[in-house]
């Protein structure tokens, strides 16, 4: 009897099928993998990249990435063996490559693994670089060269961003390097503070803004003595957030260095950034929001920590963190004669009480 029963067919190959948001723009970044790729036919939204004996196809799917979605659900994920994973990191991390290399490293269960995320996966939108050399010198510094990005209409541009996930997204992206390992090179460079005033981490920020106040204060009248006198002290004793967790921080991680384009949101002016206290980028981006509106604090949180939460000691220190920025900012313009020190003074206090309700929201949201 069992001889009448066929052999089951044999499985020949698989070819997984990645969900994208823009079919050109993720044959585009397979092509710059070293795939060959070809959109369907009929143009339908669906395209296939190959190279040696992989195959993948591509599904343009617009809703893929919707906020609603839980923190540990995936795009799309395929383990693919290589004969040197090295070899192939180096190549896939060289610049002007979109998406994510992780670098190579062992593995308990002795193979020797890195990642690559796409685009469309577990990406980090950011400016792309234009050239494989793209850092130039002008005036003695270095200037990073890197790709136009298309935005839309301005009266289209809150829609637009409403529509690549509005705040969570924001959140999100931010969360995204504040996971990467430490790296060599300009990533590793320490960063954070607003390159306006200093270059490197926070601290130097917060020393800059005393320094400019201190070189100011021959300009100050008798009867503003006393605020200018508190204001240099309050900034002084700014929380700079040292010793706290860091990671790959981007300065000024706002609404306003977002670029609306009809495939997503692209983050842009990277000066000042490096590695640097993770929580000091997100305190500014929490008050920023919060500010306007104190709803948005728990929706920044709710994007950023589906890749980062943040220690006890992050969440205890925030309203100090959270405040510097905007007291360094009314500095500036105490010392630029925009304001006077009893305003700023009396601004200080008001961005203290906001960023006190800024941080018990986010304990509250971290606590649920």
């Amino acid at each position: 009897m069992d001889e009448d029963i066929p052999a089951p067919p044999r499985l020949r190959s698989i070819s997984p099928v990645f969900p994208v948001r823009s079919l050109p723009r993720a044959l585009a970044h397979y092509a710059s993998l070293g795939f060959g790729v070809q959109p369907y036919a009929d143009g339908d939204g669906y395209g296939f990249a190959d190279r040696d004996e992989v195959s993948l196809h591509l599904s343009l799917d617009t809703g893929h990435d919707d906020d609603s979605r839980h923190d540990h659900e995936h795009v799309g994920t395929a383990y693919l063996y290589v004969e040197d994973a090295d070899a192939l990191y180096d190549e896939w991390a060289r610049p002007g490559v979109g998406g994510l290399a992780r670098r190579v490293g062992d593995t308990p269960y002795k193979l020797r693994e890195g990642s690559h995320v796409d685009p469309d996966g577990n990406d980090f939108p950011a400016e792309r670089c234009a050239t494989a050399a793209p850092v130039s010198i002008l005036d003695g510094r270095p200037v990073l060269l890197t790709e136009w990005a298309e935005p839309v209409p301005r009266e289209q541009r809150r829609e637009a961003i409403r529509a690549a996930g509005g705040l969570g997204r924001l959140g999100e992206l931010l969360g995204r390097p504040h996971t990467l390992p430490p790296g060599s090179g300009p990533v590793a460079r320490p960063g954070g503070s607003w390159h306006h005033l200093a270059d490197g981490h926070p601290s130097a920020e917060v020393a800059a803004a005393s320094r400019m106040l201190a070189e100011a204060g021959y300009l100050f009248p008798e009867g503003e003595r006393p605020a200018y006198e508190a204001l240099c002290a309050e900034v002084a004793a700014l929380d700079a957030a040292e010793g706290l967790p860091d990671a790959l921080t981007h300065p000024d991680f706002v609404l306003a260095n977002v670029v609306a384009t009809p495939d997503g949101t692209i983050l842009v002016d990277w000066a000042g950034a490096g590695r640097g206290p993770r929580v000091w980028s997100l305190a500014y981006l929490l008050y920023v929001e919060g500010a306007k509106d104190l709803r948005r604090v728990p929706v920044v949180l709710a994007g950023h920590r589906r890749h980062v939460t943040l220690s006890g000691e992050e969440l205890d220190r925030l309203a100090a963190i959270a405040r510097a920025r905007p007291l360094i900012f009314a500095a500036w313009a105490v010392c630029t004669g925009r304001k006077t020190p009893s305003a700023a003074l009396a601004e200080a206090a008001d961005a203290a009480t906001l960023t006190e309700a800024i941080a018990a929201r986010a304990r509250a949201t971290h606590g649920s």
